[in-house]
């Protein structure tokens, strides 16, 4: 693949917050200038024009613990954020789709108020030979 230079000057500021991420996660700046300029064009499959915020509060302990977990997994706070609500999420429709399967299996569903072991009563529900019976 061929590759283009690119450069310009930038605040000290930025700078020195770019060095020290580069220094932290101990890439190159070329891999920080290539990973960054992706996360700009791709966003991980994101339309910005779709997207969506939810926002929560937090304890300071909760929001420490996080913090240190997104430190040592060397990943941004939104991917790792991301990755915990899609996986609960899956696991919740997960749960969702086996009670409706459950509930469909089941004559009366979990809701009935018919008691356990003893059959509805009515004709509607005897089979043939109860309502001859009948």
């Amino acid at each position: 693949m061929e590759e283009k230079n690119i450069c310009g000057p930038i605040p000290i500021e930025l700078h020195k917050k770019i060095r020290q991420e580069i220094e932290r996660d101990e890439i190159t700046t070329k891999e920080f200038l290539r990973k960054v300029i992706e996360e700009h064009f791709m966003e991980k499959g994101v339309d910005h024009m779709a997207a969506r915020t939810v926002a929560v509060q937090v304890s300071e302990e909760l929001f420490k613990r996080l913090k240190r977990v997104v430190a040592k997994k060397k990943c941004k706070q939104k991917d790792f954020l991301l990755e915990i609500i899609e996986s609960a999420i899956a696991r919740e429709e997960e749960e969702i789709l086996q009670q409706e399967l459950k509930e469909e299996e089941s004559p009366h569903g979990e809701d009935s108020e018919e008691p356990e072991g003893e059959e509805p009563e009515g004709p509607d529900l005897l089979t043939e030979e109860e309502q001859a019976e009948a």
